[in-house]
């Protein structure tokens, strides 16, 4: 049996003008997770991130810690929720909250994400950069990449959301809509294990903060 551990990146800088980019808590969930794998005698054979600034270094902050280097995995990057609310704004008309960009209110951000988002999956948003189904093909790639590294020890992959609620749909054969409900819940730097064996992958942990979860660090639990 192998385990492969799926990382959410820490926080990023929503509020700012550029979202691919860890805030200073963000590094320092990375850094608490890292200390909290080192200290749980968790040390992975391999590291990987998505080509995404917010992952990279986020695998930067554990990797750091941890002593192993961190490989690029294509397939681990997120979908394009900005380029997907852009469409929304042909798609619901003109306008849609999401046709200047982001909304800058968090709760309308994400009530508008989670109507584009059933839009994408069910074929009717256009244009858009990526098809939902080529969304879960390579994803799915991903994970049967990842999987197989596991034979050699622990494996960690730093990626986001989505990618996660994606991995998760197909080991759970999860519909859409069910994607996205754990998709839209993930905590920054949270924790889901898979157990990979011959007889297929199994869900062990999800999304846990073991690192975040004490008194002291109560604030420092974000979703952005």
């Amino acid at each position: 049996m192998g385990e492969l551990i799926l990382v959410r990146h820490g926080q990023a800088d929503f509020d700012g003008d550029e979202y691919d980019r860890l805030t200073e808590l963000g590094r320092q969930q990375a850094a608490w997770l890292g200390a909290h794998l080192a200290e749980s005698s968790v040390v992975p054979a391999a590291i990987y991130a998505g080509q995404l600034r917010r992952q990279q270094d986020t695998a930067a902050e554990i990797a750091s810690v941890c002593g192993t280097d961190v490989s690029t995995l294509a397939g681990l990057e997120e979908y394009d929720a900005d380029a997907l609310l852009a469409a929304s704004s042909s798609a619901f008309g003109a306008g849609a909250d999401a046709a200047a960009g982001r909304p800058t209110d968090r709760a309308a951000h994400f009530r508008l994400l989670r109507q584009v988002l059933a839009s994408w999956a069910d074929g009717t948003l256009h244009p858009v950069p990526e098809s939902f189904a080529g969304f879960r093909s390579r994803t799915a790639a991903a994970l049967e990449t990842l999987a197989g590294q596991t034979a050699a020890g622990p494996v960690l992959a730093v990626t986001s959301g989505g990618v996660i609620a994606a991995m998760l749909a197909a080991v759970l054969d999860l519909s859409p809509a069910r994607l996205f409900d754990l998709n839209l819940q993930m905590r920054n730097t949270g924790v889901t294990r898979l157990i990979t064996g011959r007889s297929g992958v199994y869900l062990n942990q999800f999304n846990a903060v073991p690192h975040l979860d004490r008194p002291d660090r109560s604030r420092a639990i974000t979703y952005s």
